[in-house]
């Protein structure tokens, strides 16, 4: 799913970036484009408005060509021929309403037949002036600004007195006629009565400013050239700076949680780093070795591990697969079992980075592991219970009615009558023994109330008075202040009570003092029962709680695991612990 994710991102990305330049790229070509009309524009702004200024100036020089009648002709053909010498002027030339040449700047093309009729109809001239690019197979290309020639738009006198001039001026003194040589004559046969109003043509060369354009059209694409792969850097920059920036946050993120996972672990954890000094260490981890969290980052593992701990992750360090033991850690004044684990941290590439040690406390394992242990130790003995209920009892009431039975035959006070009498004694604490196992291994039916601890301790204190008095024990509880009734069968602990009392009672042969104290913990009531005796020593803890098993000659062994069945039926725990020569503690933890 997250490398699904990744390539779905990925492909957004690269059609982001494909959108994003489609559309930068139409917006440039739109823009060039704009700016070629622009120029365009301008080009025929420019040459349109240079073209009017001509002829503007080539009427003004026409009017006053018109004070006299002689040398009129001579005065424009001098106006063409010095217009047309100006520089970018192709040609300059006057035409009827039909297209025909009146005056040109090349006398070649007088007579000639300049636009068609149709194509003068199509340009419309106007007393204004107005331009176009003409394309033509016989006329240069070229940017033509033309208008009706208003100077010669005169009466029939004035066209006659140019008709005059032109004889004149192609005639010699004598009479001879002078051959067509000058540059640009007008054709006199053109001026003829009822001339309608010739039509003037300026052409202009566009090459200069074609080559301009052209210029900046090549300026234009590659500044559009430059500027898409500006743009386009710029946005594969950002979205490679997105693409940075999200996948820095999502590192982040992955170390904030990493941390969270690992500050959060039930397990204690130790990282140390390649020069072996320890870079992580969680809660857990502190806790267990009963050390402070910020104290030991930083320091050598050697100063803060036990020295089992450390020789078993230098084995591990050698190994590529993680090693697991189960070691007996001592820490904070206790010895508690933990499971180690010491993994390499080793890179792709081989580099050992160092190596990550794990702890876990494997106490509650042990004490359910027991608890298990005793659980079936009870159901075996249940089930040898009712095979001894059944099997030895019966035998059990004849052999004491025999007995009965003899002891009636054999004198008072005999030999005879007392052994019969110790077989009687013994046959019922046979049968109490019995019947002791039977409600032992007998399921438990607590009738849960809500009960007062100051009662129940003042008569677990009264049960017990005469056995403390005849051995010179005293007797102290203590019930904390303001401690609510809670839900126990009252009458299963005292019995509990009892047994612990009459435990502590016997274990104090010369006096001494048994403490019974109530208070609350939380949620939980805690019950003490304290004595001032000979303790229990250490090896033998561990089954002080097993049926049958006791330490007095008397004794049944039954008493501490009756008190156990108890407390475990009320869903409670109980604890020892005890110094020999000083005494022992039980302690109930109810619920």
């Amino acid at each position: 799913m997250k490398i699904q994710k990744r390539l779905l991102r990925s492909t957004a990305s690269i059609w982001l970036i494909i959108g994003m330049t489609a559309i930068l790229t139409l917006v440039i070509v739109a823009l060039a484009v704009f700016n070629y009309n622009r120029e365009v524009r301008y080009m025929e702004k420019v040459l349109g408005e240079k073209g009017g200024a001509l002829i503007k100036s080539f009427e003004a020089g026409a009017r006053a060509g018109r004070m006299s009648r002689f040398g009129t002709e001579s005065r424009l053909q001098a106006l063409i021929d010095a217009t047309a010498e100006l520089p970018n002027i192709l040609y300059i030339t006057l035409t009827d309403q039909s297209g025909k040449v009146i005056a040109h700047s090349n006398p070649e093309q007088i007579g000639e037949v300049f636009l068609t009729e149709s194509q003068i109809k199509a340009l419309s001239p106007t007393q204004n002036a107005q331009w176009k690019i003409l394309e033509d197979n016989h006329i240069p290309n070229s940017f033509i600004v033309f208008k009706e020639f208003i100077t010669l738009d005169s009466d029939r006198d004035q066209m006659r007195g140019y008709m005059m001039g032109n004889r004149m001026q192609n005639r010699t003194p004598d009479g001879v006629k002078r051959p067509r040589a000058h540059m640009g004559r007008m054709h006199t046969q053109q001026f003829q009565e009822g001339m309608t109003k010739p039509l003037i043509f300026i052409g202009l060369d566009i090459q200069p400013f074609v080559d301009a354009r052209e210029e900046d059209i090549k300026i234009m694409a590659s500044t559009s050239v430059v500027l898409l792969l500006v743009a386009l850097g710029c946005m594969v920059s950002l979205v490679w700076v997105q693409a940075y920036q999200r996948s820095n946050k999502q590192l982040k993120d992955t170390q904030a949680f990493a941390s969270e996972i690992v500050s959060n672990l039930p397990v204690g954890l130790v990282v140390v780093g390649p020069d072996g000094s320890i870079t992580h260490f969680n809660k857990d981890a502190a806790s267990l070795l009963g050390v402070e969290e910020k104290v030991v980052i930083n320091r050598s593992v050697d100063e803060i591990l036990p020295a089992n701990i450390i020789k078993l992750s230098e084995d591990g360090a050698s190994m590529e697969t993680p090693i697991t033991r189960e070691l007996s850690l001592k820490a904070a004044g206790k010895i508690f079992p933990v499971n180690i684990s010491v993994a390499p941290v080793v890179t792709d590439e081989g580099l050992h980075l160092g190596k990550i040690i794990i702890l876990n406390d494997l106490t509650e394992i042990h004490r359910l592991q027991s608890e298990m242990r005793q659980r079936e130790k009870m159901a075996a003995i249940g089930n040898l219970a009712a095979g001894i209920a059944h099997e030895v009892r019966n035998p059990l009431s004849s052999i004491k009615g025999f007995a009965t039975y003899f002891a009636g035959l054999f004198d008072e006070g005999s030999e005879n009558q007392k052994a019969a009498k110790v077989m009687i004694s013994e046959t019922e604490r046979l049968n109490r023994v019995i019947s002791e196992l039977l409600e032992f291994t007998r399921p438990s039916d607590f009738k849960l109330e809500k009960a007062d601890m100051n009662v129940v301790l003042d008569t677990v204190s009264r049960l017990l008075q005469q056995d403390a008095i005849s051995k010179g024990i005293e007797i102290v509880t203590q019930v904390d202040q303001g401690l609510p009734q809670i839900q126990l069968d009252a009458d299963r602990i005292v019995q509990a009570l009892l047994n612990i009392g009459l435990n502590g009672i016997q274990a104090m042969e010369s006096g001494g003092q048994l403490s019974i104290n109530v208070r609350a913990s939380g949620s939980s009531v805690l019950i003490t029962v304290s004595d001032t005796g000979v303790g229990i020593p250490e090896e033998n803890k561990a089954n002080i709680f097993d049926p049958y098993f006791t330490t007095k000659n008397k004794g049944t062994g039954l008493g501490l695991a009756v008190v156990r069945k108890i407390v475990e039926g009320h869903g409670g725990s109980v604890d020892i612990s005890s110094l020999e020569g000083k005494g022992t503690t039980f302690t109930i933890s109810l619920i």
